[in-house]
């Protein structure tokens, strides 16, 4: 006869060690939020400078926000200037030059953000060497344009391609060619900007890809070399996965400034030909208040409010979609 096998009993599921209340219990998720704050009190208590300094200068700062809606007078503050609602965002939407600023600053950051995967193939490129010596190199090459200030990079961007003394009109004269005027011409002006952007940036930009990259289990690369794995197959099968959520969080933040440049680059690039190109809000800012002495403060507040809120939607909206993909966000 076929010997029997005792059953098991079971374990009550209020007992065992996988029930709802113990898992819940153990990981103190049902402990409450004074009880959790007091357990991890000495990490508040780090936290507490950086909470002191963002409130300082990031929330104190925006009653300064109300200047938008009201005829500010610094005499009066405030307190005690004049109400007058959303007139200069009305007066800012009803402009002539409304829609020419944001459709030059739409295009001059859609052009920047097609160059976003530009830092990641660098970080991608730079991971790959292994000379080490050489590596240190090209890291120091690429990082040191961010450490360069606007009135160099454009006054190096002046000797190269000025119609006179530009190195390339030279070359291009001791070629036969006639020069180009590349920095008084509408077709050449936002490549410009944007290769200039893009060589003081990427080296900056790479850093955190390559830190990311860094973080990457590397058993993985081992595992995939004994399956005969190529580097190729190991950059796409493996490190762009694995950096992937930073890549996507790198690309929220970038959307944040999609409708802001740098004010120093466009003021510089900036003449008499292209004007037109570069007429964005920073420029408009600065020809209405500090280049003719106005005191259109509540004016201007007005304009830097609508492109805190379109940043601030745009990151949102980003935030969003991103999440409905399966990725973590920022928010």
């Amino acid at each position: 006869m076929a010997k029997r096998v005792p059953q098991d009993k079971g374990i009550p599921a209020d007992k065992g060690v996988l029930s709802n209340k113990g898992i819940s219990s153990k990981n103190g998720t049902n402990k409450s939020v004074g009880k959790r704050m007091y357990e991890y009190r000495y990490i508040y208590l780090l936290g507490i400078p950086g909470i002191i300094v963002l409130i300082l200068f990031n929330y104190l700062p925006m009653k300064g926000l109300l200047m938008a809606f009201q005829n500010y007078n610094p005499h009066l503050g405030i307190t005690g200037s004049e109400w007058v609602g959303l007139k200069h965002f009305s007066t800012l939407f009803h402009d002539a030059k409304f829609y020419l600023m944001l459709k030059n600053t739409l295009v001059i950051s859609g052009l920047s953000l097609l160059t976003f995967p530009a830092p990641i193939i660098l970080a991608l490129l730079m991971n790959e060497v292994r000379n080490r010596t050489y590596q240190k190199f090209v890291q120091t090459a690429v990082y040191l344009p961010h450490f360069l200030s606007w009135t160099i990079i454009v006054s190096l961007t002046f000797f190269l391609l000025s119609t006179e003394q530009g190195l390339v009109n030279k070359i291009a004269v001791e070629m036969g060619n006639d020069p180009t005027s590349y920095l008084f011409s509408k077709v050449w002006i936002y490549p410009i900007i944007v290769i200039q952007s893009v060589w003081k940036g990427i080296g900056w930009g790479s850093i955190v890809y390559l830190a990311a990259i860094s973080g990457i289990d590397q058993g993985l690369f081992e595992a995939a070399k004994i399956d005969g794995a190529t580097k190729f197959q190991q950059i796409f099968k493996i490190t762009i996965p694995c950096i992937l959520p930073t890549v996507v969080v790198m690309l929220i933040l970038k959307m944040g400034t999609i409708i802001s440049v740098d004010f120093e680059q466009v003021f510089l690039m900036n003449n008499a030909m292209v004007k037109s190109k570069l007429e964005v809000f920073e420029i408009y800012i600065y020809n209405n208040s500090i280049a003719t002495g106005s005191t259109q403060y509540s004016y201007s507040t007005a304009i830097g409010m609508f492109k805190s809120l379109v940043n601030t939607s745009l990151v949102i909206l980003t935030n969003w979609i991103t999440t409905r993909k399966g990725f973590e966000g920022v928010l």
